[in-house]
């Protein structure tokens, strides 16, 4: 069967029984996680912009938007919302796709099920489906689509995995979503030379409009293809460069695996691009033993499991957004304060003269052997702190490569996500979103949790 039809034909026909209890686990603190993001990001410049942008285009009413206080139509909703999830680049990551999915998936699949009246169970399935397509079409694609081609991953799978989640509850049938989906790849779109910028934040975002946009399109009447995925002119030849994909191995995937347990979701602790995260791991633990002064460092060497620059393309940053894209910044900032959050990725925190100073003192560098091979290839980082009194101090930190959620405990994601929802939610609101979503298979249609989430 052709890639395209076998995504629809998956789509339509699975339920949530059939994934594992640590998959559905998995998932519902994928969705804490994120719309916990999302809120924290409802408070960003960018959020203002778009607002006021989908205030003037008007709409129905049918979705919220987190953390503003109104509701557009789904769409909209769901520009507005997949941006802001990712406007911290606090939101979780996957290591198949080295993409943010729930980023692309959540701000999609809850516009649409509120407008429909959709149940958090439809909603968690939609997410799973949308999660294991994304995957599943993104395993078998070349891997210069991650590492040399520009794009920015999250924001063409995003379309894909979006435009099946949208159609699930939509109800789109199996010709239906196979047009659904080739609607959603001839949108995909993000390219990386805009990272550290809100333009990064807007591929989630349009992502998650490009999927509803397709299925609300497709069940209104309008056609697409449905080979539009493994076709001679489609998807997977055009973000492979041309070559090194394989349509077949996607379509045997699908529902013989489970991405979300093998591949799993992992949740950030610092919010800046996860590229850094394992450098910024590797600099706590020497402070855990070692008292840094920024004054007795001489150069700081970091071994990563990627060709520099990739993600990281700041090494000279002159403001917030570009410092979460920096491993000179991330590093900086970590060894001046002992720690990296929400606050640190300021305009005046990355230009204030002791992290500027420190920050050419600090190299990226490829594992000795693995230049040139495939992105986290090596599940580690290694950080050398080269001190004036001629010792170097070393930590290596290490990827968690196990189990559906990785990274955190749940109780760790509801931490996290009542610290996210303080910037916009009432404690009581935090609290009971948090138990709604704790119970998203039992609380029937979304409509009420969506309104909390509004603000």
């Amino acid at each position: 069967m052709e890639l395209t039809k076998r995504i629809a034909q998956y789509v339509v026909n699975t339920s949530l029984e059939d994934f594992p209890p640590e998959a559905i686990s998995a998932a519902k603190a994928a969705i804490i996680d994120c719309l916990g993001c999302a809120l924290a990001g409802s408070k960003e410049p960018l959020a203002d912009i778009l607002v006021n942008y989908v205030k003037d285009l008007g709409g129905k009413p049918a979705a919220t938007v987190i953390g503003r206080g109104f509701k557009t139509n789904a769409t909209e909703a769901a520009l507005v919302n997949g941006a802001m999830s990712h406007a911290l680049d606090y939101d979780d990551i996957t290591v198949v796709t080295k993409t943010h999915p729930s980023a692309v998936l959540i701000p999609a699949a809850l516009p649409v099920a509120e407008e429909v009246g959709a149940s958090g169970r439809d909603m968690l399935l939609a997410y799973l489906l949308g999660f294991e397509v994304a995957c599943a079409v993104g395993e078998s694609i070349s891997p210069a689509y991650f590492d040399d081609l520009g794009w920015h991953p999250t924001g063409p799978l995003g379309a894909l995995g979006a435009a099946a989640a949208a159609s699930r509850l939509l109800g789109l049938n199996e010709e239906q979503t196979a047009m659904a989906i080739s609607l959603g790849a001839s949108q995909s779109s993000g390219l990386r030379q805009n990272f550290g910028t809100m333009t990064k934040p807007f591929h989630t975002g349009h992502a998650c409009k490009s999927g509803i946009t397709a299925a609300k399109l497709v069940k209104g009447g309008f056609t697409s293809g449905t080979d539009a995925i493994e076709g001679r002119f489609g998807f997977m030849r055009a973000f492979s460069g041309g070559k090194d994909y394989n349509p077949e191995h996607a379509a045997a995937s699908l529902g013989s695996r489970c991405f979300m347990v093998e591949s799993g979701i992992e949740i950030k602790k610092y919010p800046c691009c996860g590229s850094a995260h394992l450098a910024l791991d590797a600099t706590t633990m020497i402070q855990q033993h070692e008292t840094l002064e920024a004054a007795n460092i001489e150069r700081i060497d970091v071994t990563v499991n990627f060709d520099p620059p990739r993600s990281l393309i700041h090494s000279r940053p002159k403001e917030g957004l570009e410092g979460k894209f920096s491993m000179q910044y991330c590093l900086a900032a970590e060894i001046l304060d002992g720690h990296v959050g929400m606050s640190t990725f300021t305009d005046e925190q990355v230009m204030r003269p002791e992290a500027q100073e420190l920050i050419p003192k600090i190299e990226m560098k490829r594992t000795p052997g693995f230049e040139g091979q495939i992105s986290w290839t090596e599940p580690f980082n290694v950080v050398e702190i080269h001190l004036k009194d001629g010792r170097v101090l070393t930590e290596q930190a290490e990827r968690d490569s196990v189990g559906a959620l990785r990274g955190a405990t749940f109780d760790d994601v509801r931490a996290k996500y009542l610290d996210c929802a303080s910037l916009a939610l009432t404690a009581e609101n935090a609290k009971t979103t948090l138990q709604m979503m704790d119970d998203l298979e039992n609380i029937g249609p979304v409509g009420p949790l969506a309104d909390l989430l509004g603000g």
